[in-house]
Order: structure tokens, then C-alpha cells, then sequence
């Protein structure tokens, strides 16, 4: 009787295929480190030879040494680990985590552990174990959880072996919609009332409103120039509607499909019925109710809108980057980390249309070796420096300005002057060759220009194609100028592109036939003569001094920055154009003796 159980113990380990190797607690008889033959012999030896319970060879701890244990450790040795058990569902509120999955059939287990990683920290923790096979699900109280989460069940055995399951990604809940082929939204889970309008945040938030009044976001709807782009895009494109331009200047209007086609100005938007929070443009709501991370806008071929955002409003909880926020009567308040994150730009800084990259201020600033992994500065920190208090300013300080007033009477005319002085530097220097100190008239002066990018973004960024960025250089002699490229006698007046000595920074735009244009839904095609981050360019000018002179001449070198070509204004708001700011990034002077 006792060799015919042998044998057929035997013949199950011949079918085996593998053997598992783990750093088991128990199971490994012989303390080879690996489970095998040897062990299931050393159990069946002691099953039939001895009389007493011995606890070592009791393998599922039911006080008994008998087949059961052998049953474990033969299948153990078969299978090498438990299987994988994956989670069916997961159901989140701000309050309660619900974590659902299947059973474990394993005839080894012993208990569950349930993990949990943060994307965004890079955290990793149990947060919950149980030893009862069919408790596979769990109600956890008060958990936080952050944008990006993952979770996975691993299952342990009797014999210490472990196998974890698929991991489940889990983003915080949002409201979701749908867009068809020409950008209109549709079965929709978002409505206009579902949002605040800003002035409902006044009261507790008096700095961060008006801030936010003085801000280019509360502009969006309320600037004569956009309007101009907007009518001329729907003229040219009635197919896409109005959603491709509002989906980033009117992102509440575009997720509850509301139709601003017959609004050509701000006039007409401003005097109708429409609520306050269309009116608004990007109000306190469309950034405070975001729990995800959105995406860059990708166009398809026919230029309509499909911008990715993900929101939940209407739930009265505002999402935000103070840690542990003062409990107040009219909102719950969750703590958000990425709201220190450039990712919360997205995705009005980031545009691509028909695989060309129009607007990609975010990805020029994620492109930059290791910055956004090793956390290199957000846009925050510059476009939204900490104040005082801790909190954070609204004014979301940037190149452009309210048109509608001069420059000089803006409140943020002097923070963007500051904002500009901090992006670029200049010498006269190019890889070691130096501007020289003395010069003989009539001989060419070499002048050398390193200008280097010190900012996370491409200069000129965002709407690049809008922008005139350049280098004005020009040599003097008694407060004359003898030579000059780039000078302009008024912020009116058009830069010479046909000065081959202008060194640019300027985008364009093509379209479909190679043209220029200034339409970013017509695009098909750019040249990108922007300035990449921490990048130099480089430029020597040959000037030529006339003979006649002898003494010191001034040589000055200025990087200048003006939000937008006047063309565009002169055509279509003239009266804007005393209003439109050239801004000075960088100078840099010399004096140079001629002999």
C-alpha cells in the first residue's frame, strides 16, 4: 500500500515542466532554496513513516499532515506561482475608494494585499490585506487619491510566493462627452449650470478675482482681435462652426455646445442673454473643476475641434494646489498636485493641426532634456509666482495685453517688461571671437552676437506666427547712427524682412498652397525660426566705417519682442495700434575706438 502511493506521487512529478524558484518560508524541506522532487519526497516520507503531527510539514496549517499538504506543494511546484488575480472595478466619490476583483482560486492562498502607486508622487503602498479568499471587495474611508493612480491585487501563498495582477489605471471621475467630425459636442454630461460664474468666487478669493480681471484669460472673449480671427475663421470655414477657436477661448461653450456663431463682436456676446460663464471665456471654473490631466489638441483634416478636457462640475468641489485647505461653507476643496504642474496648461498652450505643430508652448517645454521627469520650473512659476501668503497670482502674466488700453496704463505692462528681461541673454561673442576694442576707418568691423535662450519655451512661443521678435543693432558716432538692421521709428511701423543682416525669430504659417497665412486652421505647413530653450543663436555682422571718422563709436545690440505684427491690427483695429507694446528683452552695449 505505501509503495503504490509512492509511485503515483512519482508519476505526477514526471508530467511536471517546471519548478518554481522562489525564497519560499515553507515547503523547502531540504533548505535547497528551490521546490522539487526532493521536497515532495521528504513530505511523503514523513506522511507515511511518521506516527506524530509535525507543524513543519503542515503546509495549509489545518493541524494535519496528510494528502492535502502533498495536493499543495506538488501543484505549487507545477504552476510556480499563484495566479494573477485582476481588478473588475474601481468607484470613487472624494470620499470612498470601492475596489472590486475576482476570486483567487488558488489551493494555496493565503492572502491578498492590495496596492496602490501614485503617478504623480511616485508612491507606492499597501492599502489593504485580507486572509479571506472571497472577500474581494473593499470600502476604504476618507482615502485621497490624485489624478493618476494604479492599482493591483497580488495574491501570497502558503508556500511565501506572490503574483501580482494587471495593474488597473485609474484617473479621478470627470464628465464625459463626445465630439463628432466638425467639432460640435454631443451626449454631453456637462451643462452651463454646472459651473460658477467668477464673481460668485469674489468674496473669499478678492486678490485671486482681480487678478484674474486684469488677466489675458478673462480677455479671451472680450478682445476685438479675437473676434476678427474668429469671424474670419467661420467665414472661411462655416463646416467647423465657431468650436474651433472657442474650445480654447470659450472652453465652457464648447463642452456644453453652446453656438456663438451669430456673435461677431464683443459687443454683441457682452449685451446678449447668454450666462455670465459663457461670457467669462475661461473663468475660475474651467481651470478649479479639472481632476485630469488633459491632452494636446490633435486636428483631423478638416481643422475641427476636439480638445480633450476633464471636468466635473457641478459636484461643488473645487480642485486646487493647497495641500490641506480651509473647510468653507459654499465648496468642498480637494488638494490636486499637478495644479503645480505645467501639465495643467493643456490643452489651451498646445495645438497641432494636421500634424503641424501651430501652438505647442507645453511641448516645447517638455521636449527639453529631463526637465519635466526631474522637475524642472513649471510654467506656474513663472506665468503664476507665489506670493506672500503662499497662494498663487491669477494675473497669468504673459506677452500679450488688453488692446483696448495703452500699454503704459496696463497692470501688468511693468511684470510682462520683467517676465521678457528674465528669458534671453546677449554678448558680443561668438565661440571665443569678441567684439575688438579698436578699428581702423574705413575697415569692416566684425561684430560678433551670441543670443542665448534662458526660459523653458520657445521664443517667441504660442501663437509665434503673431509675433515679431527680433535683434536691433546699430553703431554710432556722435549720436549718429552709421549703420543700423532692424530699427524701427515707431511700434507702427513693419520690420524690413528683406534685410538680410535681420536676425529673426519669427514663425510662419503656410497653407495649402505654401502661402503665408495667419488662419492656424488653414495650416498645412510652418518655419519655425524660433529660439528653442537653453539654446543659442549666433549672427556676425560685417559694418563697414567710414574713413572720415575718428574717435569712439557706440555699438548696441537690443532683443526686442512685439506681440503682435502690425499688419494684421492696422487692418482690422487700427485704432489699436498706439496700443501695441514693443518690448525690450535684452541689451547690451560697447564702445569701440577708431583709429
Amino acid at each position: 500500500m505505501k509503495n503504490r502511493f509512492r509511485k503515483y506521487i512519482f508519476i505526477i512529478l514526471l508530467f511536471s515542466s517546471s519548478f518554481a524558484e522562489c525564497d519560499y518560508a515553507i515547503g523547502d524541506f531540504n533548505n535547497d532554496d528551490i521546490l522539487n522532487v526532493l521536497d515532495i519526497i521528504a513530505l511523503v516520507n514523513n506522511i507515511i513513516d511518521e506516527d506524530d503531527y509535525s507543524i513543519v510539514f503542515d503546509l495549509n496549517f489545518d493541524l494535519i499532515n496528510n494528502v492535502a499538504d502533498i495536493i499543495i506543494l506538488v501543484n505549487r511546484i507545477i504552476d510556480n506561482y499563484p495566479q494573477g488575480i485582476n481588478i473588475e472595478e474601481i468607484d470613487y466619490d472624494f470620499e470612498t475608494l470601492i475596489i472590486s476583483w475576482n476570486q483567487s482560486t488558488d489551493y494555496a492562498f493565503e492572502y491578498y494585499n492590495v496596492n496602490y502607486f501614485n503617478i504623480i508622487s511616485q508612491e507606492s503602498e499597501i492599502i489593504y490585506t485580507t486572509s479571506a479568499i472571497s472577500d474581494t471587495t473593499i470600502n476604504l474611508l476618507s482615502f485621497i487619491l490624485k489624478e493618476q493612480n494604479w492599482f493591483y491585487i497580488s495574491v501570497i501563498d502558503f508556500l511565501g510566493c506572490e503574483t501580482s495582477g494587471n495593474q488597473f489605471y485609474y484617473e479621478l471621475p470627470f464628465k464625459h462627452y463626445e465630439v463628432d467630425d466638425n467639432g460640435n459636442v454631443y451626449d454631453s454630461e456637462i451643462s452651463v449650470t454646472d459651473f460658477n460664474n467668477s464673481t460668485d468666487c469674489q468674496g473669499c478669493h478678492e486678490s485671486h478675482y482681480e487678478e484674474w480681471s486684469n488677466s489675458m484669460h478673462s480677455y479671451s472673449m472680450n478682445s476685438p482681435v479675437f473676434f476678427s480671427y474668429k469671424n474670419e475663421t467661420l467665414e472661411n470655414h462655416p463646416e467647423v462652426g465657431d468650436k474651433f477657436c472657442s474650445q480654447c477661448h470659450n472652453p465652457i461653450a464648447y463642452l456644453t455646445n453652446t453656438n456663438l456663431e451669430e456673435y461677431n463682436s464683443v459687443e454683441n456676446l457682452q449685451s446678449s442673454q447668454l450666462e455670465n460663464v459663457i461670457k467669462e471665456g475661461i473663468g475660475c471654473d474651467v481651470c478649479h473643476t479639472a481632476t485630469s490631466l488633459s491632452q494636446t489638441v490633435f486636428t483631423s483634416s478638416n481643422g475641427a475641434a476636439n480638445a480633450i478636457y476633464k471636468l466635473y462640475p457641478g459636484e461643488n468641489i473645487k480642485f486646487g494646489p493647497i495641500e490641506n485647505p480651509i473647510e468653507n461653507g459654499f465648496h468642498d476643496s480637494y488638494y490636486l498636485p499637478t495644479y503645480t504642474s505645467s501639465n495643467m496648461c493643456l490643452p489651451c498652450h498646445d495645438l497641432v493641426v494636421r500634424d503641424v505643430e501651430a501652438e505647442i508652448t507645453f511641448t516645447e517645454w517638455d521636449r527639453i532634456p529631463g526637465f519635466s521627469m526631474f522637475g524642472g520650473v513649471a510654467c506656474q512659476v513663472c506665468h503664476m509666482p507665489e506670493k506672500e501668503d503662499g497662494t498663487h497670482n491669477h494675473e497669468f502674466i504673459g506677452a500679450d495685453l488688453d488692446l483696448n488700453i495703452p500699454y503704459l496704463s496696463n497692470p501688468q505692462y511693468e511684470k510682462v517688461i520683467n517676465l521678457m528681461n528674465s528669458a534671453v541673454t546677449m554678448e558680443f561673442d561668438v565661440w571665443g571671437i569678441q567684439l575688438p576694442e579698436t578699428v581702423n576707418s574705413g575697415d569692416t568691423l566684425l561684430v560678433p552676437l551670441t543670443v542665448e535662450s534662458i526660459t523653458a519655451h520657445n521664443i517667441p512661443s504660442g501663437t509665434s506666427f503673431n509675433r515679431d521678435v527680433w535683434v536691433e543693432l546699430k553703431v554710432s558716432f556722435n549720436n549718429e547712427i552709421i549703420y543700423s538692421s532692424g530699427l524701427l521709428q515707431n511700434n507702427s511701423e513693419f520690420l524690413n524682412y528683406n534685410d538680410e543682416n535681420l536676425l529673426s525669430f519669427r514663425t510662419y504659417l503656410l497653407d495649402e498652397n505654401g502661402d503665408t497665412t495667419r488662419s492656424v486652421i488653414d495650416t498645412h505647413d510652418i518655419i519655425n525660426n524660433s529660439l528653442s530653450p537653453y539654446a543659442q543663436r549666433f549672427k556676425q555682422y560685417n559694418i563697414y566705417i567710414p574713413d572720415n571718422i575718428s574717435g569712439e563709436i557706440s555699438v548696441q545690440a537690443r532683443m526686442l519682442f512685439r506681440p503682435f505684427s502690425p499688419d494684421f491690427i492696422l487692418n482690422h483695429h487700427p485704432s489699436f495700434i498706439e496700443n501695441l507694446p514693443i518690448y525690450e528683452m535684452s541689451v547690451i552695449n560697447s564702445i569701440i575706438e577708431v583709429e
